[in-house]
Order: C-alpha cells, then structure tokens, then sequence
C-alpha cells in the first residue's frame, strides 16, 4: 500500500456556483491544475493548491459533466445529455466537437491506445474510433449492449455494459473478440466503474436484491489474459468510484457515496489496508489521483473538493510533486481608452476593434444543427402581393391588398383561454367554462383533456393567484407540482385512500419517531394535511425532500426527479421502482419489533381432509410470537418457496417475504402447447405462486441440474392489501390491458386461490380494485402519472359518477367505473394497483395503535444547538395548566430561506415565465400567548435545523444569517424540522386560533392545513375589497398601533406581536362601531404615503392634528385589558367572520401579502392590549392621532 494520506483544507472555490455537485474531476498530468466538472455542464480550472479559478467553458446539453479526460495539451469532456464529445485547449478554445445524430454519447476512453485514437460509445449501440487530433470518426464497431465505461490496457480496448459484461475488443478496429474469454458477466445489473493496468481490470457495479438494484459490496477483480475472476476486494460500504495509483499498479482507491476511502494493495492480502472518511456533509459525486499519487481528490454535492495528501509537510505542496508548466490565464482585455463625454462629442469617436483572427461568436457549422439554421427563415411574401409586384431598379414594390391591412407586424399569441387561469382575473372571463371544454387544438393528441399534464402558471402575484379551484370543484384535495419528485404524488393519493395505510401513518406520527428523515412520519403528515384540507390544493414538498435525501443516501438515483429530464422518462418504471423503495422504508421504519401490535388476525385454515391444519402454519398465527411490523402485515406476503430438483426430486423449502407482487406475462406457446391464461386473476395468481425454472448445482444429486420453484401460500396467509406492479414494459404485454370487443381485462372484484404443496386451495378470497395508477403517454413521447381512486368516503354518496375519481396532480374529477377501469388506447399504461381483501380490512384491529401527540412536547425545551446562548432565548415553555383548548388564541410567525433558485425563462419580446418557483423550507417560527395573564409571551421560537444545501439566506427580510441553523455554529434554539412540525400540529389539533399576518402561504409552504374557522389574518381584516390592496403589517402596525417595526431587521416574535394587537385593535373598533370609517381613513393614509410608514420624523396622516413621532403607546394595565375584552369565542366568530367575508369574496382577487422573513434578536416584555383612546395623544406620532380623530 501506499504511504499514509492525511486530509487537507478542502478547496470551496465552487461554492459560488450555488452548491452545484461537482460530478467529474481530473488532474493535470504536467501542471498544478485541477480540472472540475460540474451540475451544470461547465468545465472549470481550479489552480494550485489554493484552487484558483481558471478558464471554463460547457460541455453542450446543459446538464452536468460526466466524464473529464486530461493531457498534455488538451482537456476532452463528455457530458451527461451526451450531445457530444469535445477537445479543448488549456485555455478555453475547442479545438473540435463530435456528435453522432440521432444517437447520444454514452462513454468515452479515458486513456489511449496510440496518441491519435479516442475511443467513444453511443446510444446505437456502437463503438467508435477516434481521430484525436481532428475528431473525426475512423472506425466504427457494433455492441450487444449499451457502454457505460471505456479503458485502454496495453493491447485491449474494454467496455462495460448496463446488462452488466465487461467485453473485449480489438483496440485498432473496436471489434470483438470472438473466442471464449471475450467477455465476462461481472454483475447482475450493470457496471458503475472500470479500471485496467497491466494484465488485470477491476470493476464495480450494481446486483438485483428483492427486485431492485443494490451496489455491490466487492471490488471484482479480472486477468485480462483470460478474462477469469480473481479473489474480489470486500467493502462493505459500497463502492461508488475506484480509482488507480500511479506507480502502484497493483493499489486501488475505492470511495463510497458516503465518503469512505479505502487505499489497498490487491495483490498483497497480507498488507493492511489504509481507511480514510472525509469531513462531509453530503454525498460524494466524483473522484480522481494525481498523476503521482500524491494527492486524491473527492467532489461532493454541495460544491466542495476534499483532499487527501501523502506528500511531505515540510515539501512545496504541489499536486504532482513539481510545478510543472505556467498555468494559461485567460486574456485580459485591454484597457478601454478615456473619452471625455459632452453633448457634441462624435459617436465615431468611440471606434471598433479589428479583429485578425475568427471570433468565437462566428458559427461553424460543426456548432449547427443539420436541421436546423441559425436564425429564424423570414416569413413568405403572400402569392397576392407576388403576383402584383412590379422590379424598378432592383426594387421590388407591390400594393398592399385589402385582406392583408391590418395584419402586419403582428404577433401571433395564443387564446387568453390557452393561458394560465388566475383568481385575479376571475371577474374578466367566463367561469362556467369546464375544463373539458376548453378551445384548446384537441387534433394533436388523443389523450383526454382531463388526463393531459398540467402546469402550475405564475402571475405577478406569485403561486398564490393560480385558481386551483378550478382544476378541482370537488371535496377531495389535489397536490401541486412545481417541486422536485412531485412525480410521486399518484401513490401519495393512493396511500392516503386506502384506509388501513391511512391509520398507520397518522398513528406513527404521534410516536417519539428518532429518525431525522423517516417517510413514515412524513407520509402521516401529508396524509392529516389532505384529510384536513377537504379541497384545498396542497404540496408536499417536505415528502418529496426527504425521498430525495433517502435515494441519494441509498444510492438509488434513479428515483429522484433532477426536473431536467428528456422527453423519453419512463414514468412507469420510476412510480414502480419508487413504489418498492416507499413500502420497504414503510415497513422498516414503522417495525418496533418485538412491541408491535397485532391488526391482522389471520383466519384458521379452511378444514379439509386435503390439507390438514398443520400443513402451513402462518407466522402470525401463532400466539407466542411477536407481530411483524405493522405495514407488513397489511402488505406482507409470506410464504414459502418450494424448489425441486428435476433429477432426483429432492425437494427443499425456504421462506419467502415480499411486500409487492410483480406481474409476470404469458409466454408465447409453442405450437404443440395450449394457449395460457390470459385473465386478470389468472396472470395475477401466476405472479402471486411465480413458478420458474433456473439451473444449478444440487447438494443432493452433486449434478449441474434443472430447478422448479414455486411459492406456496395458503388462501387464509393473503394480506388484507396486495400491492401490485403491473410492468408493462412493452407492446406485447400491453396488448393483454386494451379494451377489445369481448370485454375489459380489469374487473372491480377479482378471486384470487392460494396454493399449498403444489395444490390450489379450496378457500377464495375475493379483493376489491381500490386504485390504479397509470402513466399517460402522449404521441410526443411525453409522459405523466395520474392516479384513478376508488375513494372511500365518495361510496354511496348521491349526484355521483360513482366513488371513482381520476387526481392528475391537482386536478380532481369523478368519473365512472367504466372509465376508470378501461384501456382504450397505447396512451393509458398500467403502473400500480392496489386491491384490498374486503372480508378482511372490515376486521383490522387498530387499538393497539397510539393515535393522540403527546402534549408535553409543548413544555419541553428541545435544542440541537451544542452553543446555544441563554441570553437569546425569548420564550417560555407552557407550564402543563397552560396546556391550550379549544378556542386558545395563538399569534404565530415563521421564517423562511431558499433552498433551491428560481428558474426563469426570458422571451425574445421582454417578457419572462416563472418556470420553477424558488423552493423555500421553513427556518423559524414563533408562537406567542394570545390570552391569559402572560399575553404577548413567546412560548415556542424555534430555528429549524435543516442537513440541505441552503442556496440563500434571504436574510434582508428572514433575519437569518449563515451559521444559524447550523446545529455546531447556532447561537439559537434549534430544533428538528419534525419535532416543529408536531408542535404545530399539535396546536391545530387542540382547536387553537392562528392569529397573524399573512398566514395562507405560511402554512401552505410547512405543509400543514388549518382550518379557516381557525385562522384570524390581519391582512383579511384590514381590508377593503373595493381597493383590491392588501396592506402591509409595517404598515398597518405604524398606522394603528403607532409603532415602527421592521426597520433594522425583521423578527418573528415582533411581528407575531404586532398581528396580535392589530387583532385586539380591530375587535374595540367593533365594539365601537366605527371600525368601517377608520378603515376608510387607514386607506386614504395609504394612497398619500404610497402604503409605506414615513421617516419617524415625518408628520402624521392627519390633515388636522400633528403629533411628533415616538415610541409605541403605553399598554394597558392587565386589569383594564381584562375588563374591555370579551371571551375568546365572542373574538373568534367576530374576527373570523370578518376574515372569511374578505378573503372568501370571489368577484375580486386579494393577493396574500408573503412576508419571506422576520428574524434576528427577538424582543421580550409584557404585553397588552392598546388603548383606543390614547391613539390620539401627543406621541403617535406614527399615525395614531388619525384613528381617534371625530
């Protein structure tokens, strides 16, 4: 082994590209440059060990790096989108780009056989064979198999493949090697890395566990010679990247996802290995050795490179070891020469620059698409005006005819109807118009308007002004998809309407869950949300994060959703690989072996003479064992395998779990063979028993044999719910879903036998289709996943298709069974179904379940934070007779920083279309005391704890700064998004009243639903609908309550305070009787200050009284307040009442005022209630005399 490495300051040069993974790294072989390749398709230098920013240039595609190759003179770069391979000097300039339409690049060689050959695959799939000097194709070879890696050995060219075979091929022709040791099958389901040296390859790669791909915990290691297995290297970590070290031909450097390094000799066993583990928050995305080994390197997903060096403290730290050529700057453009400007000053004055050489921005048509030209073609002179056109000197002149006035210069836009539906134009279009019906081109697809894709469009009033409530008319909520893996919304909706699934996930909820990314526990939070919600559109961007965090931890990418994909996203595969993925975690994360309870009491086995009661004796039927896991015993399929030996019939049995049944398809009979069953229930229970045959050696026979196994389950052992995956993965096995004349291949009910020692059972048990969730391929090849529920609580309800109901994200229709249950055409494909056992699910115990939070959770101080500083903290918990009821009134704020940008698309016409708004996560909320003697008193100001790449603070209007939610650096009380989430929760289950301002898009983005009668906004309550303006809380609390607030910073517990005496305010203007007159003067107040406080020493609105600015008024005496404020209900059903008069009003729109912020040292002190009558005192300066002016 090498000589021990040490870690070093990691570069964070990159940080600046917005926390981009860094994806492909290589080093300069002869100067201290290290190249880098990053999310977005750029190429950037990264000089000496500082890792100064050098030249960079794109690779095409616009998507990230995927493989970097450096030389002496040249950087070669292939992208992920695989639009081609190029060639680039040191400094910048292409030297040439090749692409192979229509197919895309999937590998290039990292090394070269000769110096004027490159070795590249495509999509084809074929080899091609280089000229490196000029990029043009010499040679070209056919492949069995798509290519994943490229590597030269000394005589051999290699590729890996996806279906998991190193071959190899002639390095002069790219061709095959024919003979017996050509190729090796080295893993199951495809290769991630290659690496060769001398007479040997390494590889690693990815296996199939229980239907889904799982990296390998060896190190394969192959003789070249003869293409034989070696003894392979362990690393139980998985390996995500192997790398060579020079002048160690026999050392490898294996890397994990999780940033484990291992340095190890393959050829002595006896030398102990070197371990590394680098200082990482995240994932490692990309790995690379110097060109001595002195230095390794590692890219991560948040930008930084970490390094590793084995060179000498005291020597020049150097990449290679020695300086090497002078790093090649970019050019520095020439100092522009001053003129001085005056009102005569020439414009030729200015001058242009001469240019000798081809500038950049001149197109070669290497850089051209074939079909495609650089500029638009100009638009056709009409044959009436040619026919008429007159040539005078060379001019061509014509007159214009009727038909064609009017129409010049015009753009050509859409219908209104086309575009975006927003609430702010409700009162300026037709709202009985179905969605249905709109004039849209139906000629271009045959898909249904209502299962077609929909779009979330933006106005300037942001996400809040889309009329959802147009897409759904109906009780039953929709999810939104402007975020990252809303793809998996269709199981969302599928789980929460099965009813079982439903009561564990709430149940889970309420547990002491200690996982920080847990499914289970998010999943019971969409779940409540869209059973609160009744309608109202919801997200669940919290759900969506933490399948992104949990695939990448599991190295399972293909299940995150990047929002960048092409056209050809096989929808269906990815919603059935999630789908096994979501169940696994479920049952894992819901297992609290062995105190789980028992909700699935299986049946006695039906009595018959042909199968005794102690042929199979169900796990869970015996008494003295413990319960498996709760969804597991919903889902759980728990039988045995039974293999036999063809040649001596040795039978053996070995137990088999499985959670979701994959459908598996008739094979085509041999002419000689009966045509198979082609039923539903026949294909399903083929795939529930999944007879096979496969070879092997027998321990009883000792001969290389034919094997049958079936699985072996009694009816009684079937789970209440079977998960089904359809896979349908191609034409043919569509063919057996499309309606033909003879009927439909679904049915609602379905029979389903179970078998034992190879006889079927005499006991049935009959399941009920509860939902299908189908991708819905366009003739574009455009794909999209909708769900079609049976829903529960539609059963038996009146003016009703019937309970069937299609959620294509956030539209909801009813539609009837026949609908929901047909195949019409290639556009509708089956993915997910689920059908529940209707004698069973009627039976399920569930109270052994807990389903009621603890309330204590709000009497406990909880902090992650290791430096948290006591003088910060401004809240008291609730002491237990503090505990809220129904009818509490609560004033709450929170704070929010970004964690992804916006993305924007900019029209050639000026205009811009939000594409993807900005993703923002909730980094603290304050909750204060809205009665009883300690009024005003934060009782919970948590900053929320978050392990995500924070792309900006926001913090001009949140407050937060860098460090604050960092649990090592915080001052702060930091707590776990979870345990915030269940503290909210909690309050809106105790039937607690939100008081605050702008609340809608607060709740909306924490991802809870609180019902109106449970929410006071001040922005509803001061508010005109005739003005169409919602004020401020700036500006509201200087005009009524006579203070400034927000002018340094914001802060929550300040303006949660401020929301609540605007609440109090309001309600003594009532009892007064005047409040619709000072709202007529807090208006015209707006008009003249532009809705804007004025500097404090500014005069007041008033046209009469003047007042000098100062402090806030004097509060109340406690004693006072207790006697002019009326119970808490008779407050709730005035403000209430008020709020939902204005905010329910649909003739006009109102824009929720969205507050990102209010952070920052929070303010402390008794509060109470302000009096009406001091309004007009000396020292309201801020506009308090107004409100009390007769």
């Amino acid at each position: 082994m090498a000589s021990s490495y040490r870690s070093t300051i990691p570069l964070a040069t990159l940080h600046d590209t917005y926390g981009q993974p860094v994806t492909a790294l290589a080093f300069d072989p002869v100067s201290d440059s290290l190249w880098t390749g990053t999310n977005s398709g750029t190429v950037i230098a990264l000089h000496t060990i500082q890792g100064l920013r050098g030249v960079s240039f794109p690779v095409g595609g616009g998507l990230a790096v995927k493989q970097l190759s450096v030389g002496d003179n040249y950087v070669r770069a292939l992208g992920t989108a695989g639009e081609g391979v190029g060639s680039w000097a040191k400094g910048g300039m292409n030297k040439w780009y090749f692409r192979s339409p229509p197919s895309t690049l999937t590998a290039i060689s990292g090394s070269t056989f000769s110096p004027n050959l490159v070795a590249a695959a495509t999509s084809t799939p074929e080899i091609v064979l280089l000229n490196s000097m000029t990029g043009t194709a010499v040679r070209q070879a056919s492949l069995p198999s798509h290519v994943t890696n490229l590597q030269f050995s000394y005589s051999t060219l290699l590729s890996a493949s996806v279906d998991g075979y190193v071959r190899a091929h002639d390095p002069r022709t790219g061709v095959r090697r024919e003979n017996g040791d050509g190729s090796v099958h080295a893993h199951s389901s495809g290769v991630q890395d290659l690496q060769a040296t001398g007479n040997f390859f390494f590889t690693i790669g990815w296996s199939l566990r229980r239907g889904y791909e799982f990296p390998d915990p060896l190190v394969k290691v192959y003789d070249l010679r003869n293409m034989r297995p070696l003894p392979p290297v362990p690393f139980s970590d998985g390996p995500a990247f192997i790398n060579l070290l020079p002048k160690h031909s026999s050392t490898l450097v294996v890397t994990s996802a999780q940033g484990l390094v291992n340095v190890v000799d393959v050829s002595d066993s006896s030398h102990a290995s070197g371990f590394y583990q680098l200082d990482t928050t995240s994932y490692i995305t990309s790995a690379a050795v110097s060109s001595n080994g002195s230095y390794l390197a590692f890219g991560d997903a948040i930008g930084a490179i970490h390094l590793l060096t084995a060179a000498d403290e005291s020597s020049e730290p150097f990449f290679n070891g020695f300086e090497g050529q002078s790093v090649e700057w970019a050019d520095v453009p020439e100092v522009l020469p001053e003129i001085n400007w005056t009102d005569s000053t020439p414009l030729n004055s200015i001058g242009m620059p001469y240019y000798t050489n081809l500038l950049l921005s001149s197109w070669t048509p290497q850089f051209l698409s074939p079909t495609t030209s650089a500029c638009p073609p100009p638009a056709k002179i009409p044959a009436q005006i040619l026919s008429t056109m007159k040539i005078n000197d060379n001019v061509a002149y014509a007159a214009l005819p009727k038909e064609l006035r009017g129409r010049r210069n015009r753009t050509v836009v859409s219908s209104t109807k086309d575009q975006g539906r927003f609430r702010s134009g409700k009162s300026r279009r037709d709202d009985d118009i179905e969605l249905e019906h709109l004039t849209l081109d139906d000629s271009i697809d045959e898909v249904p308007r209502i299962y077609r894709k929909v779009e979330i469009e933006y106005s300037k009033f942001g996400v809040e002004d889309f009329d959802f409530g147009f897409y759904n008319k109906t009780p039953f909520s929709g999810l939104e998809t402007h975020i990252l893996n809303s793809y998996t919304n269709p199981i969302l909706q599928v789980v929460h309407y099965s009813i079982p699934m439903r009561k564990l996930a709430k149940s889970h909820i309420t547990t002491n869950c200690p996982r920080e990314h847990c499914l289970l526990c998010e999943l019971g939070f969409v779940v409540r949300m869209l059973e609160d919600a009744r309608g109202t559109n919801c997200q669940s961007s919290n759900f969506c994060k933490t399948v992104g965090v949990l695939a990448h931890a599991q190295n399972q990418l293909e299940l995150i959703d990047y929002g960048r994909e092409p056209t050809e996203v096989d929808y269906a595969h990815m919603i059935q690989s999630f789908h096994r993925f979501l169940i696994d975690h479920l049952s894992s994360e819901g297992n609290s072996f062995p105190h789980n309870p028992v909700i699935f009491h299986h049946p006695p086995p039906y009595p018959s003479s042909a199968f005794p009661a102690d042929t199979h004796t169900s796990t869970n039927m015996t008494t003295h064992s413990p319960a498996a896991a709760p969804v597991t015993q919903l889902l759980g399929i728990d039988g045995k395998n039974v293999i036999v030996c063809l040649s001596c019939k040795a039978v053996r049995e070995k137990e088999n779990m499985t959670h979701v049944i994959d459908m598996v398809y008739p094979k085509k009979p041999l002419p000689n063979e009966p045509p198979p069953q082609t039923s539903f229930p026949d294909i399903l229970r083929a795939s529930l028993i999944r007879q096979m045959t496969h070879k092997a050696t027998c321990q009883t026979c000792k001969q290389f044999s034919t094997f049958s196994s079936r699985r072996s389950i009694p009816t009684c052992d079937l789970p209440p719910i079977l998960a089904v995956n359809a896979n349908v993965y191609n034409e043919d096995n569509l063919k057996y879903w499309l309606d033909t004349r003879s009927g439909r291949f679904l049915s609602p009910r379905v029979e389903v036998r179970g078998e034992v020692e190879g006889v079927d059972d005499v006991e049935s048990a009959v399941y009920e289709l509860r939902a299908i969730v189908c991708q819905i391929m366009t003739k574009a090849k455009h794909s999209h996943l909708v769900a079609i529920i049976k829903v529960p609580e539609a059963e038996g309800q009146p003016n009703l298709k019937g309970p069937w109901f299609l959620f294509n994200d956030f539209v909801v229709r009813n539609i009837t069974e026949e609908e929901a249950l047909c195949f019409p055409s290639t556009w509708k494909v089956p993915a997910v179904l689920y059908l529940e056992r209707g004698d069973v699910c009627l039976q399920l115990d569930f109270s052994g379940l807990p389903d009621e939070l603890d309330p204590s959770i709000l009497s406990r101080d909880t902090s992650v934070s290791v430096n948290r500083d006591k003088s910060l903290i401004k809240h008291e918990c609730l002491r237990f007779e503090e505990l809220p009821k129904p009818g509490t009134l609560v004033a709450i704020d929170a704070e929010f920083v970004s964690m992804q940008q916006e993305e924007t698309e900019y029209r050639s016409d000026g205009t811009k279309r939000v594409i993807r708004p900005a993703r923002l996560s909730l980094a603290r909320v304050s909750v204060l005391r809205g009665d009883f003697p300690k009024e005003g008193v934060p009782f919970i100001d948590d900053h929320i704890h978050t392990s995500e790449v924070i792309v900006d603070y926001l913090t001009e209007f949140s407050g937060i700064k860098f460090g604050d939610l960092d649990p090592h650096l915080s001052r702060h009380t930091l707590t776990p998004l979870k345990l915030v989430y269940k503290k909210l929760r909690l309050l809106v289950d105790r039937g607690c009243i939100f008081i605050g301002h702008g609340l809608s898009k607060d709740f909306r983005i924490i991802n809870i639903f609180v019902p109106p009668d449970q929410v006071i906004d001040t922005v509803d309550l001061y508010f005109l609908r005739a003005r169409q303006r919602r004020l401020s809380l700036r500006f509201l609390s200087w005009f009524v309550l006579g203070e400034n607030i927000q002018t340094d910073t914001h802060d929550s517990i300040e303006d949660a305070r401020s929301a609540l005496r605007l609440y109090k305010a309001y309600h003594e203007f009532e009892e007064r009787e005047v409040f619709d007159e000072k709202l007529e003067e807090l208006y015209r107040a707006g008009k003249q200050y532009n809705w804007k406080p004025p500097p404090p020493t500014a005069s007041t609105p008033s046209t009469n009284v003047t007042a000098q600015a100062s402090s806030r008024p004097p509060p109340i005496p406690s004693s006072q307040t207790q006697t002019q404020t009326p119970p808490i209900s008779q407050f709730n059903r005035m403000a209430a009442a008020a709020a939902a008069r204005n905010f329910g009003y649909q003739g006009q729109f109102q824009p929720t005022r969205f507050d990102v912020a209010t952070m920052n040292a929070a303010t402390a002190g008794y509060f109470a209630s302000p009096d009406m009558n001091q309004f007009g005192g000396a020292g309201s300066g801020a506009g308090g005399s107004a409100w009390n002016r007769k």
